[in-house]
């Protein structure tokens, strides 16, 4: 049979993360800081590509493949 935790409350969860990051010790605190910056990570990665999708939507890269193809031009001819 296995256990469900409750959810942590919001308004609270960050001070109970902040408790418990006090009672880790360095190698434990190295990992933790590896799963936060994963955590940034993806958010920055979701965040971008709302925005790339809101900015693909309103036809802002309907030309890419046109420009695409003139820096590639540049490029060469460089």
């Amino acid at each position: 049979m296995t256990s469900v935790l409750p959810s942590p409350v919001p308004k609270d969860l960050r001070q109970q993360l902040s408790k418990s990051l006090e009672r880790f010790e360095e190698p434990e605190l190295v990992f933790i800081h590896r799963v936060f910056l994963e955590a940034e990570k993806q958010r920055l990665w979701r965040e971008i590509g709302e925005d790339a999708e809101k900015e693909r939507l309103a036809g802002k890269w309907d030309n890419l493949p046109e420009v695409i193809q003139e820096v590639r031009a540049k490029l060469r001819a460089a």
